[in-house]
Protein backbone atom coordinates (compact mmCIF):
# COMPACT_ATOMS: atom_id res chain seq x y z
CA UNK A 1 0.00 0.00 0.00
CA UNK A 2 0.79 3.57 -0.50
CA UNK A 3 2.23 5.39 2.29
CA UNK A 4 -0.35 8.07 3.04
CA UNK A 5 1.97 10.13 4.48
CA UNK A 6 1.88 13.47 1.79
CA UNK A 7 5.02 13.99 0.35
CA UNK A 8 6.40 16.46 -2.10
CA UNK A 9 8.01 15.75 -5.17
CA UNK A 10 11.29 17.74 -5.44
CA UNK A 11 13.17 18.10 -8.72
CA UNK A 12 16.16 19.88 -9.73
CA UNK A 13 16.89 20.49 -13.07
CA UNK A 14 20.60 21.45 -14.00
CA UNK A 15 22.57 21.40 -16.80
CA UNK A 16 24.16 18.10 -17.02
CA UNK A 17 21.87 16.44 -14.31
CA UNK A 18 17.83 16.29 -13.05
CA UNK A 19 18.17 14.97 -9.45
CA UNK A 20 14.58 13.99 -7.99
CA UNK A 21 13.64 13.09 -4.14
CA UNK A 22 10.19 13.06 -1.96
CA UNK A 23 10.10 16.06 1.06
CA UNK A 24 8.02 16.22 3.60
CA UNK A 25 8.59 19.49 6.24
CA UNK A 26 12.07 20.14 4.47
CA UNK A 27 13.38 16.94 5.02
CA UNK A 28 13.96 14.50 2.25
CA UNK A 29 12.39 11.04 2.77
CA UNK A 30 13.60 9.36 0.16
CA UNK A 31 17.28 9.28 -1.45
CA UNK A 32 17.89 11.59 -4.21
CA UNK A 33 17.96 9.52 -7.70
CA UNK A 34 19.53 11.54 -11.29
CA UNK A 35 19.38 11.10 -14.02
CA UNK A 36 21.35 12.83 -17.25
CA UNK A 37 19.34 15.88 -18.63
CA UNK A 38 18.15 15.27 -21.46
CA UNK A 39 17.45 17.97 -24.35
CA UNK A 40 14.63 20.22 -24.62
CA UNK A 41 10.92 19.26 -23.76
CA UNK A 42 12.50 16.02 -23.26
CA UNK A 43 13.16 16.62 -19.90
CA UNK A 44 9.25 16.59 -19.01
CA UNK A 45 9.62 12.92 -19.87
CA UNK A 46 12.28 12.38 -16.98
CA UNK A 47 9.57 14.26 -15.17
CA UNK A 48 6.98 12.05 -15.62
CA UNK A 49 9.46 8.79 -15.29
CA UNK A 50 10.58 10.13 -11.52
CA UNK A 51 6.47 10.64 -10.41
CA UNK A 52 5.72 7.14 -12.11
CA UNK A 53 8.42 5.85 -9.79
CA UNK A 54 7.54 7.56 -6.57
CA UNK A 55 3.64 7.11 -6.97
CA UNK A 56 4.13 3.55 -6.67
CA UNK A 57 4.98 3.80 -2.95
CA UNK A 58 3.98 7.42 -1.80
CA UNK A 59 1.08 9.57 -1.65
CA UNK A 60 2.49 12.69 -3.41
CA UNK A 61 0.82 15.94 -3.07
CA UNK A 62 2.76 18.63 -4.73
CA UNK A 63 6.10 18.46 -7.33
CA UNK A 64 8.36 21.18 -6.99
CA UNK A 65 10.84 22.10 -9.81
CA UNK A 66 14.05 24.11 -9.61
CA UNK A 67 15.44 24.91 -12.79
CA UNK A 68 18.39 26.77 -14.34
CA UNK A 69 17.23 29.71 -16.75
CA UNK A 70 14.47 32.47 -15.79
CA UNK A 71 10.72 31.26 -14.95
CA UNK A 72 7.89 33.92 -15.42
CA UNK A 73 5.01 33.51 -12.78
CA UNK A 74 2.73 30.73 -14.38
CA UNK A 75 5.96 28.55 -14.62
CA UNK A 76 6.97 29.07 -18.23
CA UNK A 77 10.87 28.73 -18.93
CA UNK A 78 11.22 32.38 -20.54
CA UNK A 79 14.93 33.02 -20.92
CA UNK A 80 18.51 32.39 -19.97
CA UNK A 81 18.70 28.93 -20.55
CA UNK A 82 22.50 28.73 -22.72
CA UNK A 83 23.05 25.76 -20.57
CA UNK A 84 19.70 23.46 -21.73
CA UNK A 85 19.39 23.69 -25.33
CA UNK A 86 15.99 24.08 -26.53
CA UNK A 87 14.33 24.21 -22.56
CA UNK A 88 13.29 28.18 -23.27
CA UNK A 89 9.60 28.56 -23.85
CA UNK A 90 8.41 25.66 -22.27
CA UNK A 91 5.02 25.52 -20.14
CA UNK A 92 6.17 23.38 -17.31
CA UNK A 93 3.50 24.95 -15.10
CA UNK A 94 0.85 24.27 -17.06
CA UNK A 95 1.33 21.06 -18.89
CA UNK A 96 2.56 19.54 -15.59
CA UNK A 97 -0.69 20.36 -13.76
CA UNK A 98 -2.74 19.34 -16.50
CA UNK A 99 -1.27 15.68 -16.57
CA UNK A 100 -1.65 15.61 -12.85
CA UNK A 101 -4.05 17.54 -11.49
CA UNK A 102 -1.55 18.68 -8.59
CA UNK A 103 -0.13 21.65 -7.03
CA UNK A 104 3.21 22.86 -9.23
CA UNK A 105 5.68 25.73 -8.64
CA UNK A 106 8.45 26.24 -10.89
CA UNK A 107 11.51 28.27 -9.84
CA UNK A 108 15.02 29.52 -11.15
CA UNK A 109 17.27 26.85 -9.51
CA UNK A 110 19.54 29.25 -7.43
CA UNK A 111 16.14 31.30 -6.06
CA UNK A 112 14.66 27.77 -5.09
CA UNK A 113 18.08 26.83 -2.99
CA UNK A 114 18.50 30.32 -1.77
CA UNK A 115 14.62 30.16 0.15
CA UNK A 116 15.79 26.36 1.06
CA UNK A 117 18.96 28.21 3.03
CA UNK A 118 16.40 30.76 4.18
CA UNK A 119 13.75 28.29 5.95
CA UNK A 120 15.90 25.46 6.57
CA UNK A 121 19.87 26.50 5.98
CA UNK A 122 22.65 27.98 7.98
CA UNK A 123 21.33 31.02 6.89
CA UNK A 124 18.06 30.31 8.46
CA UNK A 125 16.13 33.85 8.77
CA UNK A 126 19.10 36.10 7.58
CA UNK A 127 18.09 39.36 5.82
CA UNK A 128 18.85 40.24 3.09
CA UNK A 129 20.35 36.57 2.00
CA UNK A 130 22.09 36.10 -1.37
CA UNK A 131 23.38 32.70 -2.39
CA UNK A 132 25.40 32.21 -4.98
CA UNK A 133 25.45 28.86 -6.79
CA UNK A 134 28.87 27.86 -8.84
CA UNK A 135 28.74 25.00 -11.06
CA UNK A 136 28.01 24.30 -14.74
CA UNK A 137 26.82 28.10 -14.49
CA UNK A 138 26.67 30.69 -11.76
CA UNK A 139 22.99 31.62 -10.39
CA UNK A 140 21.95 33.63 -7.73
CA UNK A 141 19.18 34.14 -5.50
CA UNK A 142 18.42 36.98 -3.24
CA UNK A 143 15.87 37.14 0.07
CA UNK A 144 14.68 40.61 1.31
CA UNK A 145 12.43 40.61 3.95
CA UNK A 146 11.49 36.76 4.02
CA UNK A 147 10.99 37.10 -0.18
CA UNK A 148 12.54 36.20 -3.14
CA UNK A 149 13.42 39.04 -5.20
CA UNK A 150 12.32 37.78 -8.38
CA UNK A 151 12.28 40.78 -10.91
CA UNK A 152 9.60 42.88 -12.47
CA UNK A 153 10.79 40.51 -15.68
CA UNK A 154 11.61 37.31 -13.11
CA UNK A 155 15.46 37.96 -14.14
CA UNK A 156 16.02 39.06 -10.14
CA UNK A 157 18.86 36.66 -9.09
CA UNK A 158 20.49 36.62 -12.43
CA UNK A 159 23.91 37.37 -11.00
CA UNK A 160 25.43 35.07 -13.13
CA UNK A 161 25.57 38.02 -16.04
CA UNK A 162 26.64 40.91 -14.15
CA UNK A 163 29.50 42.37 -16.27
CA UNK A 164 33.35 41.58 -14.87
CA UNK A 165 34.96 43.61 -17.74
CA UNK A 166 34.49 45.83 -21.43
CA UNK A 167 37.26 43.82 -23.10
CA UNK A 168 35.05 40.80 -24.46
CA UNK A 169 37.88 38.55 -23.72
CA UNK A 170 35.39 35.39 -22.10
CA UNK A 171 32.47 34.41 -24.33
CA UNK A 172 29.31 33.47 -22.10
CA UNK A 173 26.35 30.90 -22.51
CA UNK A 174 24.10 33.93 -23.00
CA UNK A 175 26.04 34.79 -26.10
CA UNK A 176 27.46 38.09 -24.66
CA UNK A 177 30.93 38.64 -23.01
CA UNK A 178 32.73 38.68 -20.08
CA UNK A 179 29.83 38.21 -17.64
CA UNK A 180 30.37 36.68 -13.59
CA UNK A 181 29.21 33.42 -14.90
CA UNK A 182 31.88 33.57 -17.75
CA UNK A 183 34.74 33.61 -14.74
CA UNK A 184 33.22 31.89 -11.76
CA UNK A 185 31.86 29.04 -13.61
CA UNK A 186 32.99 25.71 -14.40
CA UNK A 187 33.28 26.64 -17.48
CA UNK A 188 35.25 29.58 -16.34
CA UNK A 189 38.03 27.56 -14.54
CA UNK A 190 38.39 25.44 -17.77
CA UNK A 191 39.69 28.80 -19.37
CA UNK A 192 41.85 29.12 -16.75
CA UNK A 193 43.49 25.67 -17.43
CA UNK A 194 43.77 26.58 -21.11
CA UNK A 195 45.68 29.76 -20.10
CA UNK A 196 47.84 27.89 -17.25
CA UNK A 197 48.31 24.39 -19.84
CA UNK A 198 47.97 25.51 -23.17
CA UNK A 199 49.72 22.46 -24.41
CA UNK A 200 47.99 19.65 -22.43
CA UNK A 201 44.51 21.51 -21.32
CA UNK A 202 42.81 19.07 -22.83
CA UNK A 203 43.76 16.47 -20.62
CA UNK A 204 43.26 18.49 -16.94
CA UNK A 205 39.98 18.96 -15.84
CA UNK A 206 38.30 21.14 -12.79
CA UNK A 207 38.18 18.28 -10.72
CA UNK A 208 42.14 17.11 -11.60
CA UNK A 209 42.87 21.05 -11.36
CA UNK A 210 42.31 20.77 -7.35
CA UNK A 211 43.76 17.85 -6.99
CA UNK A 212 46.93 18.72 -8.54
CA UNK A 213 47.16 22.09 -7.05
CA UNK A 214 47.63 19.58 -3.30
CA UNK A 215 50.52 17.71 -4.65
CA UNK A 216 54.46 19.07 -5.32
CA UNK A 217 55.52 18.45 -8.58
CA UNK A 218 56.69 20.88 -11.30
CA UNK A 219 52.73 21.76 -12.18
CA UNK A 220 51.59 22.64 -8.91
CA UNK A 221 52.35 25.94 -9.20
CA UNK A 222 50.69 26.84 -12.05
CA UNK A 223 47.46 24.84 -10.41
CA UNK A 224 47.54 27.58 -7.46
CA UNK A 225 47.83 29.87 -9.73
CA UNK A 226 44.53 29.51 -11.69
CA UNK A 227 42.73 28.46 -8.25
CA UNK A 228 43.51 32.04 -6.97
CA UNK A 229 42.65 33.56 -9.92
CA UNK A 230 39.02 31.72 -9.91
CA UNK A 231 38.66 33.01 -6.72
CA UNK A 232 39.81 36.72 -7.45
CA UNK A 233 37.16 36.54 -10.51
CA UNK A 234 34.49 35.18 -7.33
CA UNK A 235 35.43 37.80 -4.85
CA UNK A 236 35.10 40.77 -7.56
CA UNK A 237 31.42 39.22 -8.24
CA UNK A 238 30.35 39.40 -5.09
CA UNK A 239 31.62 42.81 -4.20
CA UNK A 240 29.61 44.47 -6.76
CA UNK A 241 26.84 42.77 -5.11
CA UNK A 242 27.10 43.05 -1.54
CA UNK A 243 27.55 46.79 -2.86
CA UNK A 244 24.07 46.46 -4.08
CA UNK A 245 22.50 44.17 -1.46
CA UNK A 246 24.65 44.93 1.65
CA UNK A 247 23.50 41.18 2.70
CA UNK A 248 23.59 39.37 5.52
CA UNK A 249 24.96 36.70 4.92
CA UNK A 250 26.17 34.92 1.76
CA UNK A 251 25.65 31.53 0.88
CA UNK A 252 27.86 29.83 -1.68
CA UNK A 253 26.47 26.89 -3.66
CA UNK A 254 26.31 24.17 -5.89
CA UNK A 255 29.48 21.01 -7.16
CA UNK A 256 32.16 24.23 -7.31
CA UNK A 257 31.06 25.98 -4.39
CA UNK A 258 32.75 22.99 -2.05
CA UNK A 259 35.81 23.97 -3.32
CA UNK A 260 36.05 27.65 -2.43
CA UNK A 261 38.54 28.44 0.44
CA UNK A 262 36.27 30.69 2.62
CA UNK A 263 39.39 32.33 4.60
CA UNK A 264 40.83 33.17 1.15
CA UNK A 265 37.87 34.62 -0.52
CA UNK A 266 36.96 36.44 2.51
CA UNK A 267 40.02 37.70 2.33
CA UNK A 268 39.88 38.81 -1.20
CA UNK A 269 36.54 40.84 -1.53
CA UNK A 270 37.36 42.94 1.90
CA UNK A 271 40.30 44.26 -0.09
CA UNK A 272 38.10 45.13 -3.01
CA UNK A 273 34.95 46.53 -0.79
CA UNK A 274 34.24 49.84 0.79
CA UNK A 275 36.50 50.37 3.53
CA UNK A 276 33.52 51.05 5.74
CA UNK A 277 32.10 47.30 4.83
CA UNK A 278 35.44 45.30 4.68
CA UNK A 279 35.08 44.14 8.26
CA UNK A 280 31.27 43.25 7.50
CA UNK A 281 31.56 40.44 4.93
CA UNK A 282 29.91 36.84 6.07
CA UNK A 283 30.76 34.00 3.18
CA UNK A 284 29.59 30.64 3.68
CA UNK A 285 29.41 27.41 2.44
CA UNK A 286 25.86 25.72 2.41
CA UNK A 287 24.94 22.91 4.71
CA UNK A 288 22.68 21.30 2.10
CA UNK A 289 24.70 21.21 -0.71
CA UNK A 290 23.28 19.88 -3.99
CA UNK A 291 20.40 19.63 -2.78
CA UNK A 292 19.41 23.13 -1.91
CA UNK A 293 17.44 23.59 -4.90
CA UNK A 294 15.60 20.49 -4.92
CA UNK A 295 14.62 21.18 -0.84
CA UNK A 296 14.01 25.27 -1.69
CA UNK A 297 11.46 24.05 -4.31
CA UNK A 298 9.56 21.64 -2.57
CA UNK A 299 9.02 24.06 0.52
CA UNK A 300 7.77 26.19 -2.42
CA UNK A 301 4.97 23.84 -3.56
CA UNK A 302 4.15 22.99 0.37
CA UNK A 303 3.01 26.31 0.47
CA UNK A 304 0.16 26.24 -2.59
CA UNK A 305 -1.59 22.88 -0.45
Amino acid sequence: MKQQKKTILGIDIGGTKIAAALVSNGKMVTPVYTVKTPKGKKILNSISTFYEQFSKKYLIAGIGISTAGMVSDDGQIVGSTGNIPGWQGTKVKSILQKKYRLPIVVENDANAAAYAEYQVGSAKGANPLLMITLGTGVGGGVIVNGKLVRGAHFAGGEIGHIKLSYTKQRLCTCSRYDCFEAYASGNGLLALIKHYFPEKYKSVSTRQLFKLSKTKNKNSLLAIRAIEDWHFYIALGICNLFHVFDPEKIVLSGGLGEEINIKHLTKETSKLLLPALSNSIHIEKSILGNNAGLLGAALLASQSL
